[in-house]
């Protein structure tokens, strides 16, 4: 729970922090824009507040929408005095290559190019609004354009991955998951998704393509959470080994 005070200890988060914190995460989860729920965002917070804070490294989100998680994760950032990678192209969907099925009724999900824009502009206004845009910066394109642009000794301590689409999800894996600190933790928003979770046990596309073991995943099927109000949950994750 965020109230355990161990949780942001290390970086003197008490509890009247914490409150201001969930009220504003209250605000930004609200606004018509934001396609992740309080509890999801405010569960992601409080991982980032338990991260130790000798570890080095930025938090990397990738697939912002209209910026309204950006705006939550952001605030968490400034109190633990990391930056915020925003990875986007701000102008929604590439091309598909294919849908994507549910879990529990194998109902087909039909994306099609440029669904969920936000464009740099309206994530940056949200952010300003509800955030705080002094610790982010903003990465522009589509991932396996970008992520080949960034430096190889980048380090990320914690990971939120939007993408939607099987195809983006693994160019952030190609790119992203080895600067992923031993532990740290790959947060994915498609925990409902047959064709993304399979691929956290695709063992053999792993040893091919990342040079490791398959993680697996937490969540897969329904999400992390159920309950009143959580039917929508579609928060899972992966954690990386440690070496």
């Amino acid at each position: 729970m965020l109230f355990d005070p161990h949780v942001g200890r290390e970086y003197r988060v008490g509890f009247a922090a914490k409150l201001i914190l969930i009220w504003k995460i209250r605000k930004a989860s609200r606004n018509p824009g934001s396609a992740t729920n309080f509890f999801e965002q405010l569960y992601i917070v409080k991982e980032l507040l338990q991260i130790a804070s000798h570890r080095e490294g930025a938090v990397a989100e990738f697939g912002c929408y209209k910026g309204l998680s950006t705006a939550s994760l952001s605030l968490v950032c400034a109190l633990t005095k990391r930056r915020l990678l925003i990875f986007d192209s701000f102008e929604g969907l590439p091309d598909p290559e294919g849908a994507v099925h549910h879990f529990q009724d194998e109902a087909a999900v039909v994306y099609t190019r440029g669904q969920y824009t936000g464009t740099l502009d309206e994530v940056k206004a949200n952010v300003k609004q509800f955030g705080d845009i002094s610790v982010c910066e903003f990465v522009s394109g589509y991932f396996e354009n970008t992520l080949s642009r960034r430096s190889p000794t980048e380090k990320f301590v914690l990971i939120f991955e939007d993408a939607d689409l099987p195809q983006s999800v693994r160019s952030v894996l190609c790119g992203a998951w080895k600067k992923l600190q031993p532990e740290g933790i790959f947060f994915c928003h498609e925990a409902r998704d047959r064709e993304i979770v399979d691929l956290f046990f695709d063992h053999s596309w792993w040893i091919q393509n990342i040079g490791e073991a398959a993680p697996g995943f937490v969540g897969s099927g329904g999400g992390m959470m159920s309950g009143p109000g959580l039917d929508c949950c579609s928060l899972g994750f992966a954690v990386r080994r440690a070496a």
